[in-house]
């Protein structure tokens, strides 16, 4: 395989070059000229500079490749430009289709997100899942547009494979999901509530990645799911494993005020918010999906979750984004 991947200087497109190049791959990145590449680099990927909006830099990419990973995202819950998301999810998508229609690559694996699923409240979406007809964020609504862009292409003959990554976590991750870790850990989540969440650790998101151009059937979806649970359970085992006092539990309504008014904070300290209104809405409204047919048609197996987030916990105190040493600490 000689693969092209986008989106490969980032959190989820860093962990597929490197299962990628673990596994012999000869690996091509698309990067954007401001886009810092030294790791990569030392890897021995090949760095071409592009944009995916600019259809032909990733045609150029991809010549003499024969699969590409569409990575490339735009991915928060708070602060991003409604307009700016969406034209990137859906022209970015287009385009990079477009290439591998034009090039004539064997396969085209694209990244969506389990959480455009849209499964109805107290439902664990499937990849059958039909959606609920209503968004609970602007990266959801972006994602399932951009989805929808991809797999009108299949019927244009392009080979695409569809994996669908849950909350994503793992050493490295600074988004939503590590940001909830390090807020917890570091005494700034007042309170838990309940809610749904359903994770897959990054080493597991990328191994899928690889497996679905492998193994994957052509025009499906497959879910990276690794467990799914009860956010107030997540909080308790993170700080069980940390050594640290759990936060009291609250119902759920009581959280809205909070998460409202710290986004509004957030507006004037251009810092993100400890709760985003976005956040608040997608685990309140349950964000459930099922993982198991990665496992079964693809032989994904996934990392325990006590031991993957021990070595995230580990990876933010080496960073020195904690301030008190975890309990689960290993030495290197």
């Amino acid at each position: 395989m000689r693969a092209l991947v986008t989106g490969g200087t980032g959190f989820v497109g860093g962990a597929l070059v490197r299962a990628l190049v673990s596994g012999g791959v000869q690996v091509r990145v698309l990067a954007r000229p401001t886009s810092q590449t030294e790791a990569l680099e030392t890897l021995g990927v090949e760095i071409v500079r592009g944009d995916i909006l600019v259809r032909a830099s990733i045609e150029a990419a991809l010549a003499g490749c024969d699969t590409l990973f569409h990575a490339a995202a735009l991915y928060d819950l708070w602060g991003l430009d409604e307009a700016e998301l969406l034209a990137t999810e859906t022209e970015g998508t287009r385009n990079a289709m477009e290439a591998a229609l034009a090039v004539g690559v064997a396969k085209v694996v694209y990244t969506s997100t389990a959480a455009c699923i849209g499964e109805a409240k107290g439902q664990v979406a499937t990849e059958t899942t039909v959606h609920r007809g209503y968004f609970l964020s602007r990266y959801e609504k972006a994602k399932y547009a951009a989805e929808q862009v991809a797999f009108a292409y299949v019927e244009k003959g392009v080979p695409l494979i569809c994996v669908q990554p849950a909350a994503i976590y793992g050493p490295g991750d600074r988004k939503p999901s590590g940001r909830f870790i390090i807020n917890l850990l570091n005494g700034r989540v007042p309170a838990l509530f309940p809610g749904w969440m359903s994770l897959v650790y990054i080493d597991d998101a990328a191994r899928g990645h690889v497996l679905a151009a492998e193994k994957g059937q052509i025009g499906e979806r497959y879910i990276l799911a690794g467990t799914v649970g009860k956010l107030t359970e997540l909080g308790r085992l993170i700080c069980q494993l940390a050594g640290r006092w759990s936060p009291p539990t609250i119902p759920a309504p009581l959280a809205a005020p909070y998460a409202l008014g710290g986004e509004a904070l957030s507006r004037l300290t251009r810092r993100p918010p400890v709760l985003s209104w976005e956040t608040y809405r997608l685990t309140t409204h349950g964000f459930r999906a099922d993982g198991s047919r990665a496992t079964e048609e693809l032989g994904l197996t996934y990392t325990d979750q006590e031991e993957g987030l021990t070595r995230t916990i580990d990876w933010y105190w080496e960073q020195g984004l904690l301030r008190r040493r975890p309990a689960c600490f290993r030495d290197p």
